[in-house]
């Protein structure tokens, strides 16, 4: 059996072609959320894009792409890792502007409608027709009615941000200036006959001088998490969680791919016959080594590839090893083998970057360091993925 695993591994059948054909369909498979922001231009899409990725606006603005006419498309990180896709509507409120095409060209993509607009503005009768044509095409679609720009409700320029937050709490009309309290209620009212979710936002730019820059941040990642499916919510909290603990630049970047590619090896892990998914899972990892290796701006080859296993210290053929045996178990062993793949990318993926920020910094860690943080980050990404991976492997299986 050792034998079978060593020359599947090391000497995969699969020529390019096929292995290309298989990723795309395992692509395919995978729910990746996708946010429609609905709003007028200067509503803050943008900065809610910007606060939800952690991207910069110049990013987000050389990310994006035309996908209609009136209509752009920002997939984070990137088109080939893609884990989270906004869809960003231009023209709303605008002369001559025509719903029709984009609602055409969305209504079967999009999973959330992220209405956008600013707390103070009224004027939101081009916003509420799209809105309600497209609820009527998608009924079933969740609704979440983002309110941005709260201090412009506010009495002046000294005004602070209310904290704690005070718009989850029942009393929230008790607490904020009256001209702001009017306002937001009176754009919820707009909404009558639609069962919407409501969250006040102020994402700002620390020039602007109000902080949290992202208040309300927290609200808005609880409506997604009610919104979205269990798994996906699931892996976008872990996301959330653990972005915020990342200091290191080249660690930011690098995470939303290791989550990409821990998703789609255990979309191949799903496959139940043992020894199947081997090499496609392999081509996914070594694609994920090559892409957090040109992150940290560093040349990976077969010789840097021996150096950096023997100061991991890592055995990829036992976890192989493990998912191949679990398969042979009826009904319960594919699902085991999915989660279990994922895991080990994500904990790959995570070591491998804790190695190369050392690496950077000079500091030199035993192999023995690198296996408590290989299992470390094994428990976490089997955590955080396990049911986003379920679902991903019941549609595989279809």
């Amino acid at each position: 059996m050792w034998k079978k695993i060593y020359s599947t591994v090391f000497m995969p059948r699969l020529d390019d072609e096929e292995l290309g054909k298989r990723l795309e369909a395992i692509k395919s498979s995978i729910p990746t959320p996708v946010f429609w922001l609905l709003g007028k231009t200067q509503s803050g899409k943008t900065s809610i894009i910007r606060a939800l990725t952690g991207d910069s606006r110049a990013q987000i603005g050389n990310g994006m792409h035309a996908c209609t006419k009136t209509a752009f498309i920002y997939d984070f990180p990137d088109s080939q890792d893609c884990i989270m896709r906004f869809l960003d509507t231009r023209g709303l409120g605008e002369v001559d502007y025509e719903p029709d095409d984009d609602i055409e060209a969305f209504q079967e993509q999009a999973h959330v409608l992220i209405v956008v607009m600013k707390a103070m503005d009224h004027s939101q009768q081009a916003v509420m027709a799209a809105v309600r044509l497209i609820h009527k095409a998608k009924p079933d679609w969740p609704v979440i009615v983002a309110q941005t720009a709260l201090h412009e409700g506010y009495p002046d320029s000294a005004f602070e941000h209310i904290n704690p937050y005070p718009f989850d709490a029942e009393d929230w009309t008790k607490i904020i200036p009256e001209d702001l309290r009017r306002s937001l209620l009176e754009q919820r009212k707009l909404f009558k006959g639609i069962d919407a979710q409501f969250v006040a936002v102020d994402f700002t730019l620390p020039e602007d001088g109000y902080q949290p820059i992202n208040y309300g941040l927290e609200a808005f990642w609880h409506s997604l998490e009610i919104a979205l499916p269990h798994g996906v919510a699931m892996v976008l909290h872990g996301m959330k969680e653990i972005r915020r603990e990342l200091h290191d630049v080249y660690s930011k970047a690098a995470h939303p791919h290791i989550i990409a590619y821990a998703l789609t090896s255990g979309a191949a892990g799903a496959v139940p016959v043992p020894f199947v998914d081997i090499p496609i899972v392999t081509l996914i990892q070594a694609k994920m080594f090559q892409t957090i290796a040109s992150i940290y701006n560093y040349q990976l080859d077969r010789k840097s590839w021996v150096e950096i296993s023997g100061s991991l210290g890592l055995s990829l053929l036992t976890n192989i090893g493990r998912r191949e045996l679990i398969k042979l178990i009826p009904v319960y062993g594919s699902a085991a083998s999915s989660a279990l793949t994922a895991a080990t990318t994500y904990a790959l993926g995570k070591t491998l970057t804790i190695y190369f920020q050392n690496l950077r910094s000079g500091t030199a860690l035993s192999s023995e360091a690198f296996q408590v943080i290989y299992k470390e980050q094994f428990e976490l990404g089997r955590s955080m993925l396990k049911d986003y991976v379920s679902e991903i492997q019941q549609k595989v299986l279809k």
